[in-house]
């Protein structure tokens, strides 16, 4: 990345210094910054599938999934990272996964002199260390395509495959970078006061913004650090003024002027929560047009924040409320804390901390993870620490739930009930091989006791040298492809009564994924793993008429027909 200064500005940014921003009004004509915020509009479309890629959910910060999994109660420990594996921390790690992978760093907020935390990236599936960079201090992992972005001494660009640099900002700056926002195809960070959108693929700087100035221009204000994206655009603020911006070129769409302290932004398709109005409340406003909605509790912890509801700490209650209007309100009671909640689906999660100080009988939870309604706030299941190492909830993704357990990462998933499992050697009669292998194999050679039928078998990839069944070699999940009609392929190819492959109801697909798998995408089709006559089987395969290289010759009557003929033909006239 070429080097650039931390004060320079683009074309694009250029007329957006420290006069100000011109306030564009939502609703005004000719100006296409009118069409937005709109909610149809994704900040990272490629990571819709992915429940929490970014420290707080989403690019919106929101700790809300809007269609996530609803966790019955029956959590087991699927794999824990121990303290002495972990990133080193000072509280709970923050956390991002994607892709089948959990990305762990230090807590947001830090300093300098508390040392390196560093990233690692963790196996969802089993925990596994995949890979580590101690060598930088950040926080706050943001997932987007092949990158992983943090912040803290410098803004870092890191591979998601070995977590090496890409590229990293220059920026020196006098405080903490605490967090970014990727969206839009940019990285959003407030440094020293000064707005940046950073473009994702190198760093160059798409547009800075200074400072903002009041209406009036009497006076001017840094930005937070504190950005979030929903809609189409960037939500950010200063100590006076909140704003939604274009994020192609850095223009106000709507703007809102009061008096705020820092906090992190969270924003949904229907609302957007900036600052603080005091260290007890935190202010709700509408997501496409700045108005006014609720005043939310932001006492002990922060507000999560939903599409119809958020929840919130007041004095000795943990609250959900409409976010506009008085449709659903309700409290529980609590001493101090309720850490972290998250509104997934129709319900909220969330940890009560340690409330046993022999005061009251006040707290209804202590230490225990627990699962609310969010319209009623009714408790849907608990589970105390007593019984599980359950925690302040890090990060909630792929019916999976990440917790911080004493020093240690917790994954925490729905119980298997292996005894409910079918038994597929039972499922078919014509599939019940004790060796592993393939019926229909087996059925070619009493068919015809030549070695060159022999051959085929192998050749049609029946039984591999792990025991697999290949492809062809199993009824479970292999669906006739593409409407194809048994009926039509047995009128081109009539097959003896005895074939095995004449009944089975087995096809081959139209294509070659290029990995020796067969069908378009059939989930009962495995590769040709552990097969030592792969090559073999490729190039028979390559030279039979409407086989890929990954099918099994003998799992189709047509193939099994060519077969016959080609056998035939080579075998000397008697």
């Amino acid at each position: 990345m070429e080097e650039w200064h931390r004060r320079s500005v683009l074309a694009t940014g250029a007329a957006l210094s420290a006069g100000g921003l011109a306030s564009i009004g939502a609703g005004s004509d000719g100006d296409d910054a009118t069409e937005l915020p709109d909610p149809n509009v994704s900040p990272n479309p490629e990571m819709e599938d992915e429940d929490w890629p970014s420290f707080a959910g989403d690019a919106g910060h929101a700790r809300f999934i809007e269609d996530g999994h609803e966790f019955d109660g029956d959590l087991e420990v699927a794999w824990t990272v121990a303290d002495d594996e972990l990133i080193p921390t000072v509280g709970s790690p923050s956390v991002a996964v994607a892709d089948g992978t959990v990305y762990a760093t230090g807590p947001t907020t830090h300093t300098f002199e508390q040392g390196s935390f560093g990233v690692a990236a963790y196996d969802a599936t089993d925990g596994s260390l995949r890979w580590k960079n101690d060598d930088i201090n950040v926080s706050d992992p943001s997932v987007v395509g092949d990158t992983v972005y943090v912040t803290g001494e410098e803004l870092f660009a890191l591979d998601v495959a070995d977590g090496s640099v890409r590229w990293q900002t220059e920026f020196d700056p006098e405080e903490p970078i605490e967090t970014q926002t990727v969206a839009y195809g940019a990285v959003f960070v407030v440094v020293d006061g000064t707005l940046y959108a950073l473009e994702s693929d190198d760093g160059s700087v798409r547009w800075e913004i200074d400072s903002v100035a009041t209406t009036d221009g009497a006076d001017e204000y840094e930005f937070f650090a504190s950005v979030a994206a929903a809609n189409g655009v960037v939500y950010a603020a200063t100590r006076e003024i909140s704003l939604a911006i274009e994020p192609a070129t850095g223009t106000e769409v709507w703007r809102y002027e009061t008096r705020f302290t820092p906090a992190q932004t969270r924003a949904t398709t229907a609302a957007v929560a900036l600052g603080r109005f005091s260290f007890y409340e935190r202010g709700i406003r509408d997501a496409q047009t700045g108005e006014h909605l609720e005043i939310g509790a932001a006492e002990y912890g922060d507000l999560t924040l939903g599409e119809e509801i958020y929840t919130g700490i007041s004095a000795q209650y943990l609250e959900g409320a409409s976010i506009d209007g008085d449709e659903y309100s309700w409290e529980i009671p609590i001493l101090y804390d309720a850490g972290r909640p998250v509104i997934s689906g129709e319900t909220v999660y969330t940890y009560f901390e340690d409330e046993s100080d022999g005061m009251s009988s006040w707290p209804k939870y202590s230490d225990e993870l627990v699962a609310l309604d969010k319209y009623e706030g009714t408790e849907k299941w608990a589970i105390s620490r007593d019984d599980a190492p359950v925690g302040l909830i890090c990060a909630i993704g792929d019916e999976t739930i990440y917790v911080e357990h004493d020093g240690e990462l917790v994954a925490l998933r729905e119980e298997t009930d292996t005894d409910d499992q079918p038994d597929e050697s039972d499922e078919s009669d014509e599939n019940d091989d004790t060796d592993g292998g393939n019926d229909e194999g087996d059925g070619s050679d009493e068919q015809d006791g030549s070695d060159d039928e022999d051959e085929s078998d192998n050749e049609g990839g029946s039984d591999n040298e792990d025991g697999s069944d290949d492809e062809g070699g199993s009824d479970e999940g292999d669906e006739q492809q593409d409407g194809e009609d048994d009926s039509d392929e047995e009128d081109e190819c009539p097959c003896p009564d005895d074939d095995p492959a004449a009944d089975d109801g087995e096809s081959v697909g139209d294509g070659d994924d290029g990995n020796g798998t067969a069908g378009d995408g059939d989930a009962g089709n495995e590769t040709n793993a552990g097969n030592e006559t792969d090559t073999e089987n490729d190039i028979v395969a390559d030279n039979v008429p409407g086989f890929t290289s990954g099918a099994g010759l003998l799992g189709g009557a047509l193939g099994l027909e060519w077969l016959r003929r080609k056998a035939d033909a080579d075998e000397p006239a008697e």
